[in-house]
């Protein structure tokens, strides 16, 4: 057996059974076929679009994927992927070829860049494969370490002439066999005093509120920890990330939050949100989520529980903080915290506006962004996933849109990848064929990575995409709003794309919308025509939102 085959059989052993990729050279050597014993292959057409899908199906799992790249501008290329999979968490299992270890020198030769110190910054761990032995231990260790503590990126380098190597039957059996993956065990036992110092902060605050953060989802707790909100009777917000954990719908959930909300609502919500609290309750909390405290006011008490350590140092510490298993500690404050009386009079008022879901006071000849929001999330129901790309529309979307279920919002919330929204889709769709998976996007992340339309296409997958077109990089226009210096129409505008006809030339249903109002009824033909589909809808963005964010 050929090492090449070894490496893809020992994948598939540690539990990777998908794998997006562009193969190179490296063709003559190794093959992804669709043998039950290897991972299935997913070809994209840039190595861009494969590392984001294997961020998200990682998300989406908590398990990783494989990332599969050629030489070194396939594994330049595919760098924003890990910087996405390190950034907001998501286990992903990243492998390249190198050239042959005899014709190797750094940035001299053909195809050469020292592959480990390029991936060093962006992943958990890394190692390159020189003998078959190694694809025992460092497979395991690689595949375990990326799921420990803060799920993340990992990576192996694998020179040209050791995949061409031949490995005895019996040595390949054995190494096949001692392949077993330990998955991450229990979360750690929270220290007792700590606990019971969270405890009487609470049970001495006025009001406090609960703050929610992605690392619920992780691990799985988002009935534990519902369960001491609705112990608490206190007001709940989350982050963008973190959508769905509380239901839309519940009395006590004010909504997602981040720096944006005022601009988006075109009203001022953030400071009386946080003007009666006197006590944050950060639960899974992640400071890059962007839900900073400086939204709240450094002068408010904050504790934090979280599963996993994550010092800070001097960017954010809470006054308090409680590390270990999430189900232990909630456990506890529900038998020793008080109950509070639900939200106070402005907090109700508050959500009033907050649940309308639409923008207020919209300037005439703009587009309703908030209605585009609306039919989607009617559309969609209560099972279907919305991904976001990221821009302007991002804010509306992660703010707007109705979000029912843990991860059906997805979008790249710490590390912000521009093109994001495509891949995103596709590996959602993959993994819940029978869903409906519907894309946002503005034409600047959306025309970034267009050439994977055909990838969606080929794979028939039925995914819905609306593009908001304002041939701009609309949340770039919206910046230079905050500047003395104005608006400069040639660092943020574009040429007209005709994004329908786009559509088209890629083997892809379309149609272009005059007007908003008419979503709904599209939305509903797409999703029943079970096929891809894209939407084009010319935008015009209000940027009176820049009043609240000056």
């Amino acid at each position: 057996m050929k090492i090449s085959d070894l490496f893809i059989q020992a994948v598939k052993k540690s539990g990777i059974d998908m794998c997006f990729g562009v193969v190179g050279g490296e063709a003559e050597a190794i093959h992804f076929s669709d043998k039950t014993d290897y991972p299935r292959f997913i070809l994209t057409r840039h190595e861009f679009t494969a590392s984001v899908a294997a961020d998200v199906w990682g998300r989406l799992t908590g398990r990783p994927a494989m990332c599969w790249t050629t030489f070194a501008p396939g594994l330049t290329n595919a760098a924003t992927g890990m910087c996405s999979a390190i950034l907001d968490h998501s286990p992903v299992f990243f492998a390249s070829v190198q050239i042959p270890r005899d014709q190797i020198k750094f940035n001299l030769t053909h195809q050469c860049i020292d592959n480990l110190a390029f991936a060093n910054s962006l992943t958990k761990g890394m190692a390159e494969i020189t003998t078959p032995l190694l694809l025992q231990t460092e497979i395991k260790r690689l595949v375990e370490l990326c799921q420990e503590g803060l799920p993340g990126p990992v990576y192996v380098s694998l020179p040209l002439d050791v995949l061409k190597l031949d490995v005895p039957d019996e040595t390949a059996d054995t190494i096949l066999r001692n392949i077993d993956i330990s998955y991450p065990q229990q979360r750690l036992l929270p220290k007792p005093a700590t606990i019971q110092e969270i405890a009487s902060a609470i049970s001495a605050s006025h009001y406090p509120m609960v703050v929610v953060g992605n690392q619920v989802i992780r691990d799985n707790k988002i009935e534990e920890v519902m369960m001491l909100i609705e112990h608490l009777q206190v007001p709940a917000i989350c982050s963008l990330a973190a959508k769905g954990i509380i239901p839309d719908k519940h009395t006590l959930f004010l909504g997602a939050v981040n720096k944006y909300l005022d601009g988006v609502y075109n009203e001022t919500i953030i400071e009386p949100m946080f003007d009666e609290t006197d006590l944050l309750i950060l639960i899974g909390y992640d400071y890059g989520e962007d839900l900073k405290p400086s939204l709240w006011g450094r002068n408010k008490h904050t504790v934090l529980i979280n599963s996993v350590d994550v010092p800070m140092g001097t960017v954010f510490e809470p006054d308090l903080a409680c590390i270990g298993d999430f189900g232990v500690i909630t456990d506890y404050l529900l038998h020793a915290t008080p109950s509070w009386k639900g939200l106070s009079p402005k907090h109700v008022a508050l959500k009033t506006i907050i649940d309308r879901r639409r923008i207020n006071n919209l300037p005439e000849g703009t587009t309703d962004v908030s209605l585009v929001l609306e039919s989607l999330s009617h559309t969609l129901g209560e099972d279907g996933f919305l991904c976001s790309d990221v821009g302007l529309h991002k804010q509306y979307a992660g703010l707007l849109a109705r979000t029912c279920k843990p991860n059906h919002f997805l979008c790249s919330n710490v590390c912000g990848t521009f093109g994001f929204g495509l891949p995103a889709a596709m590996a959602a769709q993959l993994k819940f064929p029978d869903s409906r998976v519907a894309l946002i996007c503005g034409d600047g992340g959306f025309h970034s990575g267009s050439q994977d339309l055909e990838t969606i296409v080929r794979y028939n997958l039925p995914v819905v995409i609306v593009v908001l077109n304002d041939s701009s990089f609309g949340l770039i226009h919206y910046y230079e709003t905050l500047s003395e210096r104005g608006h400069c129409a040639n660092m943020t505008e574009f040429g007209s794309v005709d994004f329908a006809l786009l559509a088209k030339a890629n083997g892809m249903e379309s149609e272009c919308l005059k007007n908003e109002n008419n979503l709904s009824l599209v939305l509903e033909r797409a999703f029943e025509a079970r096929k891809p589909f894209l939407i084009e809808i010319p935008t015009i963005y209000s940027y009176e939102m820049r009043r609240h964010m000056a």
